[in-house]
């Protein structure tokens, strides 16, 4: 795994006006200090994965993608929230019944969890 940066959580107050999945990912990976390389290896995605979120090629992120994400940029809190709304609000809009099953997927992961 290529070590990064621990840094204390920034809120993602100048990323409330972005709206799009893609900046905010940029947004991210950026202040992570990673290249998409790196966010790519050490969120098992691929390169191009990585690259198609941040161009907006990809209109409809798995879940599970989305988590990987934000576990190899280490958003947590409000910002882990914040991702989470951004990646949905993109998948809802290709999927009507996307939202509904992406809440319970978070239910089942906090019940395990517990």
């Amino acid at each position: 795994m290529i070590s990064r940066t621990t840094h204390r959580e920034e809120p993602l107050e100048e990323a409330q006006s972005l709206e799009e999945l893609p900046s905010l990912v940029r947004l991210l990976r950026e202040r992570a200090g990673l290249t998409q390389e790196e966010l790519a290896f050490n969120s098992g995605l691929s390169i191009r994965t990585i690259s198609d979120l941040e161009r907006g090629r990809t209109t409809a992120p798995q879940r599970r993608s989305i988590e990987l994400l934000a576990d190899a940029l280490c958003v947590e809190g409000d910002s882990l929230e914040q991702f989470r709304r951004t990646a949905r609000g993109r998948s809802v809009a290709q999927c009507p019944s996307c939202s509904a099953r992406w809440q319970l997927d978070e239910l089942t992961a906090q019940r395990r969890s517990a």
